[in-house]
């Protein structure tokens, strides 16, 4: 955990400083992230890199907790909100499965190119329902890498071997699907953003 906290933060500037490669996808999924938003909703996000989604969704819910296990990323984020003015968002530094974290319930929790880092990507979504109150939404974009092309993965695995990828798991949407269900989540809407390489989007009601 330490160590991925460790890549996080040193990736941090850059992550930030990195324009948006794929601007028309991200602003489809927010769209449809507005769409269940509501002014008296309390949302929490998970791996919140550095709060610019948090930050842009701020205006339609009524509070954010923003986590995210690096404290590099937290700062920026806090920064930007301190500049910004927006002040119902709290920045969080915490992993996803971190117990401070625990302890209370939202309305709905989000991750966004997340779920494909963590090795018990199973366990962090079964938390995840424990953290929604009853009907409440899981909203989730994860990499479906596993049904991605091929040099997808080869790349991946030549990052990681000289250290500028984290772990991932290659998910094929059909597993990825079944985990979300599998922790008691019914699942009401999906989506690809981007089609390739696959950017599954889901969002799930606690049952």
């Amino acid at each position: 955990m330490q160590d991925i906290a460790k890549f996080w933060d040193k990736q941090a500037p850059g992550y930030v400083a990195r324009p948006m490669k794929d601007t028309a996808s991200y602003e489809r999924a927010m769209e449809r992230v507005r769409s269940y938003l509501s002014q008296d909703q309390e949302v929490l996000e998970m791996g919140c890199g550095s709060g610019s989604t948090a930050l842009l969704i701020s205006p339609f819910v009524k509070h954010i907790t923003a986590s995210d296990i690096s404290l590099k990323m937290i700062e920026f984020g806090r920064e930007k909100a301190q500049k910004d003015g927006v002040e119902n968002v709290s920045f969080v530094h915490s992993p996803a499965q971190g117990n401070s974290l625990q302890g209370k319930t939202y309305d709905v929790v989000m991750a966004f190119n997340l779920i494909h880092l963590i090795k018990d990507a199973t366990g962090t979504i079964k938390q995840t329902h424990s953290l929604l109150k009853p009907g409440g939404l899981f909203i989730s974009k994860t990499p479906c890498l596993g049904d991605a092309a091929f040099y997808w993965r080869w790349l991946i695995n030549v990052a990681r071997f000289v250290g500028y990828a984290p772990y991932v798991k290659y998910f094929k949407q059909r597993e990825l699907a079944r985990s979300i269900e599998t922790a008691g989540f019914t699942i009401i809407e999906t989506g690809n953003y981007p089609a390739s390489p696959m950017g599954r989007f889901i969002v799930a009601r606690k049952d």
